[in-house]
């Protein structure tokens, strides 16, 4: 059974996303049962093109994503960072699956943003936080996201939130529509216009 034990934890933790939600609630809320069948035929799919396609990196993909699914299944907490990074536009899953792996791909990518929503700052993602809007950028650092560019005229107007997305939610900060257009920057951060 997935997450044998991840309801017994009555310690509050900050990264879990099961405080306060049955085990019932939490795996309809993101959509859990459907990510693993996903995931197991995302696995027959990579089988499939191994049959054909003998690239080093190909195999090494594939048997660290089969592997991945495997150790997600026993996890009492499941952290779904790896795959949600291997389904993006231009990553792993893309690039050794082409067409016959997109459909499949953008339901497993739109399941695992709507968890890491929850969890981390996602780059490119416009934000909110006391009437101030922003964009978190592509900039990391370990791995990690969360430098806030800021809707401000100024030429440089960035904010480290990198390891602190509990603290910027608890202040009322939020993920916005990200149709929202702002009025000094662009979407990648850069000034519409420089002063």
């Amino acid at each position: 059974m997935f997450f044998k034990n991840l309801f017994k934890n009555k310690i509050p933790n900050v990264y879990s996303k099961t405080d306060g939600l049955s085990k019932v609630e939490y795996f309809e809320k993101y959509q859990l049962k459907e990510l693993f069948n996903l995931l197991h035929q995302a696995e027959e799919l990579l089988e499939e093109i191994s049959s054909k396609n003998s690239n080093t990196d190909f195999l090494n993909f594939k048997n660290v994503f089969i592997e991945e699914i495997y150790e997600l299944e026993g996890e009492n907490i499941a952290d779904f960072t790896n795959i949600w990074n291997w389904f993006q536009t231009d990553k792993e899953w893309n690039q050794f699956t082409a067409l016959s792996g997109k459909e499949i791909g953008l339901k497993i990518l739109n399941i695992t943003t709507n968890w890491k929503i929850d969890d981390d700052f996602i780059p490119r993602f416009k934000i909110s936080l006391e009437n101030e809007y922003g964009i978190i950028l592509e900039k990391q650092k370990e791995n990690n996201f969360g430098i806030i560019r800021w809707d401000t005229p100024k030429e440089v107007d960035e904010e480290n939130w990198i390891g602190m997305f509990e603290t910027f939610k608890k202040m009322g900060g939020k993920i916005i529509n990200q149709n929202h257009q702002f009025k000094y920057i662009n979407d990648d951060g850069s000034l519409k216009n420089k002063i």
